[in-house]
């Protein structure tokens, strides 16, 4: 039995931003098609030391192919000068059940992070939108920042980040990207527990993406956020309802009822309406939707097999005859 290892290196030589915002588009439309088994997510967090690790399976319908990522955050690895998050994908044949890539997932998670947040923005933001605030300085603002950049005609960003030298730091990095940089895009890609956005200090047509704290008792944008918003979307109402507190804690204040959220996948078909108008706050809320995860990995894994990119290992795994 032979396994394919994809390192981060490979990953990102495998697929840029652009095509993995198309593969968002086709993922959602998956989704929506009714092709995958979703809401099988697990959480399992510890104590000492304070971490939370995710485990995300998906599965397509009819034998298509299944996968999980498995994705740990542990909160003090900063202190220790060891990446706080690290994630790892398996992608499994359909038709037999057999192991066949294993790839870098961290790459992987903030390239379609980054990625559905265009894709949304395509629906929810205004199309000349050029200015963007971003909360945040880390690995997934970047990829906020470089995704958004492909979809709209971005040319000033502010930056608001935990200390000045992680906004330094990050400004660095975009200079040294060289793309273009984006109040009509307010994008929160945090850890924060309580919210780092005002809903009070929006002003009309402001999209606003929340795409960090996924935890049910953490948030990154406050009640009023939610409540002037007359767009709330969210990526999968089977995981984000369930697990982010943007908008549980909204829902338990009677602010917001769970008819007043639409999926992406239902307005990219054209089930439920994106913008309507250049004056309304719209809002979108993504902790991740594993199809999500295994479309992309998809993309990557053909393209690797195109290239002849990556390592191959027999593995063994035949049958043991007595």
């Amino acid at each position: 039995m032979k396994l394919r290892i994809l390192s981060e290196s490979d990953v990102r030589n495998c697929l840029d931003m652009m095509g993995a915002i198309e593969a968002q588009a086709e993922a959602f439309a998956l989704l929506a098609a009714k092709q995958s088994v979703e809401g099988l997510r697990a959480f399992v967090p510890s104590e000492a030391p304070p971490a939370v690790t995710i485990f995300n399976p998906s599965y397509l319908k009819n034998g298509r192919g299944f996968g999980i990522k498995v994705v740990s955050d542990f909160f003090h690895n900063d202190d220790v000068s060891v990446p706080r998050m690290s994630a790892l994908v398996v992608l499994f044949c359909g038709q037999t059940g057999l192991p066949r890539t294993v790839m870098e997932g961290g790459y992987l998670t903030d390239l379609r992070t980054g990625a559905g947040t265009a894709l949304a923005a395509r629906h929810l933001a205004r199309p000349g939108s050029t200015s963007l605030v971003l909360f945040g300085a880390g690995r997934v603002a970047r990829n906020q920042l470089v995704a958004l950049a492909e979809v709209l005609p971005l040319t000033c960003v502010r930056i608001l980040a935990r200390s000045r030298a992680r906004a330094e730091e990050f400004l660095r990095w975009a200079r040294r990207a060289g793309g273009r940089i984006p109040q009509d895009v307010v994008v929160c890609a945090t850890t924060a527990t309580e919210p780092v956005l005002s809903g009070a200090a929006l002003r009309q047509g402001t999209f606003v993406a929340a795409a960090g704290a996924n935890r049910s008792d953490s948030r990154e944008v406050d009640s009023e956020t939610i409540r002037r918003a007359t767009k709330r979307v969210i990526d999968s109402r089977a995981d984000c309802l369930k697990h982010a507190g943007d908008l549980q804690i909204p829902l338990s204040e009677g602010i917001l009822r769970q008819s007043d959220v639409a999926e992406i996948a239902e307005v990219i078909a054209g089930q439920r309406p994106g913008r309507e108008t250049p004056e309304e706050i719209t809002y979108y809320k993504s902790i991740g939707v594993p199809i999500q995860d295994l479309w992309t990995a998809y993309q990557i894994e053909a393209r690797a097999i195109a290239a002849g990119i990556g390592t191959v290992l027999e593995i063994g795994g035949d049958p043991v005859h007595f």
